[in-house]
């Protein structure tokens, strides 16, 4: 589900330099299309990055906002617990 800069940057045909300023800009939103490993390496959702491709490029995009929001829904985290159940705390997540 997560790559390295390396395919981000071929996903999106740019060079590092470029996904620092997307990152910085808000272009590549935290914790959403990239997020930092327990080393701290940067690591990029794969499957976000291909459909904002799809999308033009552009966060805002509607369908691409619904595909985040589908995303999010889809987590472990996120789904409901069944009766007598405690959620799991050592999942780990994208924007811890």
């Amino acid at each position: 589900m997560f790559c390295s800069t390396k395919i981000a940057e071929q996903l999106l045909n740019v060079c590092d330099r470029t996904l620092l300023r997307y990152r910085k800009e808000k272009k590549l939103v935290e914790g959403i299309h990239w997020g930092k490993n327990p080393s701290g390496k940067i690591l990029y959702n794969q499957q976000l990055i291909e459909h904002l491709v799809m999308c033009g490029g552009d966060v805002k995009n509607l369908e691409h906002q619904k595909f985040i929001q589908r995303f999010v829904n889809d987590r472990p985290e996120n789904q409901p617990l069944k009766p007598g159940r405690k959620r799991a705390s050592n999942l780990a997540t994208v924007g811890d």
